[in-house]
């Protein structure tokens, strides 16, 4: 991957990503790769559920993303407690792939929406699966941020976050003008579930508790997790 990315004439922003650890490596592209997915429903969600829902009005929209707060803030902090509890990396590895695989699949289940209410049940869905997802990813970035350089690569992330999302919301309009929203909703969940695939290749590197206390990182772990950042973040993906 690196060495591809080292063909691009603007080697040293592309290049960046080679300079940090496998972990944070696959953190960060699966981070850019989901939020370039949802950012191409970002500037479209609105005029979908205008055009294609059942006595649809500027009301059901608010009531829309309404529902999705609602679910973000009934379940981050019993989600993140339970996290807390369980000791180890293992848990926040099946909680970010799980988190990500049902946020990815949520764009089909607009295909077959037609009311109100599902829309209302899906964004629901989308934010129990943020939940899931955004406070597991904070804790294995922090665990695995290389020493002396945890400013640098979080903001390795924002920038990725800043530039996917910049790119897609364009890409999302034009694509759902030319070909109609369902292509972008399909397209939404092939990238979501490859980003989940990244994020799977992380198995061998969450480690269970007994594993972390043999390799002598639980006491810098705990320090780490001290400093971790709130887990609600205000996009749509983690």
């Amino acid at each position: 991957m690196c060495s591809v990315l080292n063909l691009f004439p603007n080697r040293f922003a592309l290049g960046q990503i080679c300079m940090v650890n496998r972990v944070i490596r696959h953190l960060v592209i699966s981070d850019f790769v989901l939020n370039f997915a949802f950012g191409l429903l970002s500037p479209i969600f609105a005029v979908f559920v205008l055009k294609n829902i059942d006595g649809s009005s500027l009301k059901v929209i608010g009531l829309a993303t309404a529902f999705y707060w609602i679910a973000r803030t009934l379940t981050t902090v019993p989600l993140s407690r339970f996290m807390d509890r369980t000791n180890g990396e293992r848990d926040e590895f099946y909680f970010i792939v799980a988190g990500s695989f049902i946020m990815s699949s949520v764009p089909l289940f607009y295909l077959f929406a037609s009311l109100p209410w599902h829309i209302y049940l899906i964004q629901f869905i989308l934010g129990l699966s943020n939940s899931m997802a955004v406070p597991a990813w904070r804790i294995l970035f922090t665990d695995h941020i290389d020493r002396g350089r945890t400013g640098y690569e979080w903001s390795l992330e924002d920038i990725a976050i800043g530039t996917s999302v910049a790119i897609s919301a364009y890409l999302g309009s034009l694509l759902a003008d030319k070909f109609g929203f369902g292509v972008v909703f399909v397209i939404l969940a092939i990238l979501g579930y490859f980003a989940t695939l990244i994020l799977s290749r992380l198995y061998t590197e969450a480690k269970t508790l007994a594993q972390i206390k043999r390799e002598g990182r639980w006491k810098i772990l705990e320090l780490k997790r001290k400093t971790l950042p709130p887990p609600l973040k205000t996009d749509e993906s983690h």
